[in-house]
Order: C-alpha cells, then sequence, then structure tokens
C-alpha cells in the first residue's frame, strides 16, 4: 500500500497564528497601558502563552511545508504523528482504533494490547505517565489522534487506521 501523509491547512495554521499574535499584542498593550500589578501579571502571562504558542504553531506550519514533514504519516508498519515530539504507533502493538468524543471534540483512539501498554506507561517519564494515566481516565485509551486543523475526517482516519491495521495482521 501507499504511504499517506497529511498536513495541516495552512490557512487555518496561519489564521491561529494572527489570532495568537493579535492576542499577544493586546496582553503587551495592557501592560504598557496599566498600573494595576494584577493586570500586569496576567499582561505578561498572555504575552508568553499567546506570542509563545504562536511561534511554536508557526514554527510546526513552517516545518510542515519546508521540511516536508506531515503532521500524519501512515505507513504500511506504523503511524508517525509529528507533535512536539514524534510519536510512533506500531499497527504490531495495535489492538484497535476507535472514534472517541470528549465534550466537543472527536479523536481516533489508540487501543494497545495490554502489554504494550503498560511497557508504554513503564518506558515514560513522570509527567507522560500522568497524561498517559488521565487519558486512560478521560477515553479509556492512553493515545488520541487529532485530526483538527487537517484535511480528514476523524471517522475517514479511524476506518483508514483499522483497514492498515487489518491489513498488517494479515501479512504477520
Amino acid at each position: 500500500m501507499e504511504t499517506i501523509r497529511i498536513y495541516h491547512s495552512p490557512w487555518r495554521m496561519f489564521l491561529l497564528v494572527l489570532a495568537s499574535l493579535a492576542f499577544a499584542v493586546m496582553s503587551f498593550l495592557m501592560i504598557s497601558h496599566s498600573t494595576n500589578g494584577f493586570h500586569i501579571v496576567v499582561g505578561w502571562i498572555g504575552v508568553a502563552f499567546f506570542g509563545l504558542g504562536g511561534l511554536y504553531m508557526l514554527y510546526d506550519t513552517l516545518k510542515e511545508r519546508l521540511m516536508g514533514k506531515p503532521f500524519l504519516t501512515i505507513t504500511d508498519e506504523a503511524v508517525i504523528c509529528e507533535g512536539m515530539k514524534q510519536s510512533v504507533i506500531r499497527f504490531a502493538d495495535v489492538k484497535s482504533f476507535e472514534v472517541v468524543k470528549m465534550k466537543n471534540q472527536q479523536f481516533v483512539a489508540v487501543h494497545y494490547k495490554p502489554a504494550v501498554e503498560r511497557q508504554k506507561l513503564d518506558e515514560t517519564n513522570v509527567l507522560d505517565r500522568s497524561v498517559r494515566k488521565l487519558n486512560r481516565r478521560l477515553v479509556n485509551a492512553q493515545e488520541n489522534i487529532s485530526t483538527t486543523g487537517t484535511s480528514i475526517k476523524v471517522q475517514e482516519l479511524c476506518d483508514l487506521l483499522n483497514e492498515r491495521h487489518k491489513a498488517h495482521i494479515k501479512r504477520c
């Protein structure tokens, strides 16, 4: 089967970067036009949060477009997710994929085989372990894949991943 590459929408990312930078500028204006200590602290938090977030989204978009690193790469053997750090989900380690909903957001939940789930928990640091346990409580899976900002729908991605998973099982 062919390798499938899924990218974020450049227009959506551009709008998110602009919105983040606009909030950072508004936060800076709040700092420069206020003598109230609370407003100054909130302003600096806004500058840091929205400024760094906007710069990260800009970096991520440029990395995808200029370096050719898609957000998701689906091969015959695995799914490679590019985020803050690269995550590789091997079909051999997966029991199934499922669409889950949390509030108004839908994700593709990755259900690992029990031995792999324990291994992934054991191999992570304290922060990642806490996140995995929280995900497990919220959506009954340690890892989720979001399609927000991409051209693929959640159900379509889930069906594609389950199809690749079944094909992998047949080959092995």
